[in-house]
């Protein structure tokens, strides 16, 4: 009886385990952000003299104009998901100026992915880059775009749709499949059923232990 009152006991600490949402699960995020450019973007930054290059652990595929981060860490679930790319990123090179964007990290919270700057002897850390519409379009938010346009020397490109971004992030860490996608987290009914369950288990096994309730026996 007492090795079978543990057994049980074990069993609904490690359900309870294993539905603990995700949100707490941090770093254990893997898979990749891939980014496809806009083709319109890509022509309009190629007729204004900007090449793009990635840097870091970043990807790049000229002949699909596709930008791949792998993900270093991150949260699942919680009311949003974070993703970071740490040490990865791209460049943006004019005819006398290179701007870098490094670390970046994708907010599903904010819908926002942002990052660090760097161009000439300017530094800005966790600057929002893009914000995130429907389907994971980028487009160039409006404060960055004002300071990408000063620093290149190039017109204001506020609201210009970048690309298109996509998580993948395996099964084992979330579903596979755009920005949004999430570990699914238990309800609170959830919770709820598993601990009457286990108060249950618990229940019977001290009665039966105090021969109140007899154990059941197949008929004969």
């Amino acid at each position: 009886m007492q090795k079978s009152l543990y057994v049980a006991v074990m069993l609904c600490a490690a359900l309870l385990l294993f539905l603990t949402p995700a949100s707490t699960r941090a770093d254990s995020v893997s898979g990749d952000a891939t980014v496809a450019l806009d083709a319109s973007t890509v022509t309009t930054l190629t007729g204004m003299g900007l090449s793009i290059s990635p840097l870091g652990k970043a990807s790049f595929d000229a002949a699909s104009g596709t930008l791949t981060l792998p993900i270093t860490s991150g949260t699942i679930g919680g009311g949003g998901d974070m993703f970071h790319f740490d040490g990865s990123g791209f460049s943006l090179t004019g005819s006398s100026t290179t701007i870098t964007f490094r670390n970046l990290v994708i907010n599903t919270s904010s819908d926002t992915l942002s990052g660090n700057v760097h161009f000439g002897n300017t530094q800005m850390n966790g600057v929002t880059l893009f914000d995130i519409g429907n389907g994971g379009a980028l487009s160039l938010d409006a404060q960055f775009a004002a300071t990408l346009s000063t620093a290149l020397g190039v017109p204001n490109l506020a609201g210009t749709t970048f690309g298109t971004a996509t998580i993948d992030v395996p099964l084992s860490s979330g579903t596979p499949g755009g920005t949004g996608g999430t570990t699914p987290t238990p309800e609170p009914s959830v919770f709820g059923l598993l601990a009457v369950s286990a108060a249950a288990i618990l229940g019977l096994g001290f009665l039966r232990s105090r021969g109140r309730i007899p154990a059941l026996r197949p008929a004969l």
